[in-house]
Formats: structure tokens, C-alpha cells, sequence
């Protein structure tokens, strides 16, 4: 059991998975991680890698997109 919780606090997502999933774009969904989630300056224009944490606070914060959300 310890492993499986392991496995899946170690997923991560793509902008293009988790927007997907969002029901956004995924550059307004890069817009923002930029703004809201910065990375460090080696990872400018490199491929986003989402970890858990984060795609939980983006579903958050795009929860009212969701049909029948208010």
C-alpha cells in the first residue's frame, strides 16, 4: 500500500493533459502556472511538467469552467 500512495503523489501532467482535462487551453493554463506557479529560470522553454500539487491548485482555480459550476 505504501507504494501505490507513493506512485501517485510522484504523478505529473502535461499543459496539454491537464488543460484537457481543465476544459481550457493549454497556453491559458501555461499563463497560469507563469503567474501562479513560477519554475526556475533552467526550465524557460522547456516542456511544463506538472507535478500533483499543483494540477490540484489549477483545478482549483479553473473548478468554475466545469459545466454546471457556478
Amino acid at each position: 500500500m505504501g507504494k501505490e500512495v507513493k506512485d501517485m503523489a510522484a504523478k505529473t501532467y502535461s499543459a496539454t493533459e491537464l488543460a484537457k482535462e481543465l476544459g481550457i487551453s493549454p497556453k491559458v493554463l501555461r499563463a497560469y502556472l507563469r503567474k501562479e506557479h513560477s519554475r526556475s529560470l533552467e526550465a524557460k522553454n522547456t516542456t511544463w511538467v506538472i507535478p500533483t500539487k499543483v494540477a490540484q491548485a489549477s483545478r482549483k482555480a479553473f473548478a468554475k469552467n466545469k459545466a454546471g459550476s457556478k
